[in-house]
């Protein structure tokens, strides 16, 4: 057998026995408040705070990325209707006269003939002066044309 005893545990407290004792005297606010006495000075009221320092507005990268983008797509676009209004004149002409309008080219469609085309092309004029101006410059041997065929169509003053 073992030489040491166990020692007996006490037993710990109930709730009951920890609960606090009863009041008996009312709190010296509550007495007072009741009495209509007061108990303490009264509080100072707060001054309006000042109105707070307005810090610069700070972007992250991509912010700064927006705004430069926003920035040169603005500035571009005034730029662009700028040099439209302005430079159309001397773009079409050049500084000495008149450019050659370039030629169009364009595809037949099913069902298109050339009496169509010429009269689309140049509606103020006669159909078949345009037909045989059409036929000269591609090199057409009649006036019977295939869809998908491309047709260089030229300049209408």
């Amino acid at each position: 057998m073992s030489s040491t005893a166990l020692a007996p545990v006490p037993a710990a407290p109930s709730r009951r026995s920890a609960r606090r004792p009863a009041r008996l005297v009312p709190h010296p606010r509550r007495a007072a408040a009741r009495a209509g006495a007061r108990t303490s000075p009264p509080v100072p009221r707060r001054r309006p705070a000042a109105a707070p320092v307005r810090r610069p507005l700070r972007l992250t990268r991509r912010g700064r990325l927006g705004v430069t983008c926003t920035a040169a797509g603005a500035l571009a676009g005034v730029a662009l209707a700028v040099a439209a209004a302005v430079g159309e004149p001397a773009a079409a002409g050049g500084p000495g006269g008149a450019a050659a309008p370039a030629p169009l080219v364009m595809t037949v469609l099913p069902g298109q003939t050339l009496s169509q085309i010429a009269a689309e092309l140049a509606p103020g004029e006669d159909w078949r002066d345009v037909a045989a101006e059409i036929a000269e410059v591609n090199g057409l041997p009649s006036q019977a044309l295939r869809a998908g065929q491309r047709l260089t169509l030229p300049a209408v003053d």
